[in-house]
């Protein structure tokens, strides 16, 4: 490339990337067709006189969110990278980047449902408002103490300006007698029949093979949780049951108070949020049951994923 060809390709970069001319004002400028220009222009990227750098936003990882999207199907993958694998630290960092994702889903008059629990707990701190819809809660509360659930439902209601509609319950009773008792309750009825309304769901992943689930801890007894084992369970989404495959394994769910599978399928845009190396195999189940449409895991738990 001799020095009027460097001299003609910089110009040309310079105008194109720098001052954001057209093509065509710079074939005019230089007595060219755009056609040369459009070469000049590839030359410039070939030969290193232009370089380009494309930076992933914030610590999401653009590369990887593809690839997941792809391999499961999904409308939508948020991949984001996280400095270890402890369960608070992929918390924390999928928490804020959630709250965005959700923000910018949802819009007037949608009907929001969520479920209780430590992440939705942490997302809702990071949402500082929402277009205004309604919150309806699709599980009752999987924490022992029942009021931790709750607090999330308040601050969604506070961020969207709608009305709130709460199930002050715990997830699962002993039998379904004592379930349906109290879903004759006016109150729990009032938000249980709000639940067909739902537009828009955001969900956690919890795990049952390891361990890592708040409705396996404080609602199983032992032969209940070796019997759901046997089968195959792997994972949870609300109060749905899937095996590795991403099947749904039948349980005694009369006994729940919470959205059903069904219900949860209708859902036009549900948003999964999990991580970490203790729920691998449940987000690899939960992606592959078809019950929900995005994604929002971690960096490690992505290449595992994939591999």
């Amino acid at each position: 490339m001799g020095p009027d060809d460097e001299v003609r390709i910089a110009y040309v970069a310079r105008r194109f990337f720098g001052d954001k001319a057209s093509k065509i004002d710079i074939a005019n400028e230089l007595g060219l067709s755009r056609f040369k220009v459009a070469r000049l222009l590839d030359e410039a990227v070939e030969t290193g006189v232009v370089s380009i750098t494309i930076n992933n936003p914030g610590p999401i990882d653009a590369g990887l969110s593809v690839a997941l999207r792809e391999r499961f199907d999904l409308r939508r993958a948020i991949v984001v990278a996280t400095p270890s694998d402890e369960p608070d630290a992929v918390r924390d960092h999928l928490s804020p980047v959630a709250a965005e994702l959700l923000t910018s889903l949802v819009s007037d008059y949608d009907v929001l449902g969520t479920t209780t629990g430590r992440t939705v707990q942490s997302i809702s701190s990071h949402v500082r408002s929402l277009k205004r819809c309604d919150v309806v809660q699709l599980t009752g509360v999987a924490d022992p103490r029942l009021e931790n659930g709750l607090e999330a439902i308040a601050r969604f209601t506070r961020a969207s300006g709608g009305r709130g509609y709460s199930l002050y319950a715990p997830q699962v009773f002993a039998d379904s007698l004592a379930a349906d008792a109290l879903l004759r309750h006016p109150s729990i009825r009032r938000t249980m029949n709000r639940i067909d309304d739902v537009t828009i769901a955001l969900v956690t992943i919890g795990s049952w093979a390891p361990p890592d689930s708040q409705l396996f801890d404080n609602f199983m007894d032992d032969d209940e949780r070796d019997g759901l084992l046997s089968r195959g369970v792997v994972g949870e989404v609300c109060s749905t049951l899937v095996d590795q495959e991403g099947r749904i394994v039948e349980w005694d769910a009369a006994r729940a108070i919470s959205i059903t599978a069904k219900q949860l399928s209708a859902v036009n845009e549900v948003i999964a949020v999990g991580g970490g190396q203790r729920k691998v195999g449940a987000v690899q189940a939960v992606a592959a049951s078809g019950l929900i449409s995005s994604l929002v895991t971690d960096d490690r738990t992505a290449r595992k994923l994939l591999s």
